[in-house]
């Protein structure tokens, strides 16, 4: 069995260098209070242990980001949430 906390911070570096130091968010380019956030919860303790490390499970937010994403956060709600459609249109429409 992989030691957990050397596994997390492992896929955490991979997704910093990834991210290259800031926020994945759209719009936001951070580099202040980055936290590794998982798309698909794995759980209180990390029991879902098999998409934990999962490179395809996981995001760079910063703080701000992190808690509107998991629900901790209400103000600029709707702001963050203008972003976020906004750079997946972006995408969206860039690739037709």
């Amino acid at each position: 069995k992989l030691n957990k906390r050397e596994n997390l911070s492992e896929v955490r570096e991979r997704a910093l260098k990834r991210a290259n130091y800031s926020c994945e968010w759209p719009e936001c380019n951070s580099n202040k209070w980055l936290e590794l956030a998982h798309l698909t919860a794995i759980g209180m303790g990390g029991k879902n242990n098999k998409i934990a490390a999962d490179m395809n499970n996981v995001s760079i937010l910063c703080k701000h980001h992190h808690d509107v994403f998991d629900g901790r956060q209400r103000v600029g709600l709707k702001l963050a949430y203008t972003e976020l459609l906004r750079g997946f249109l972006l995408l969206k429409w860039n690739k037709k």
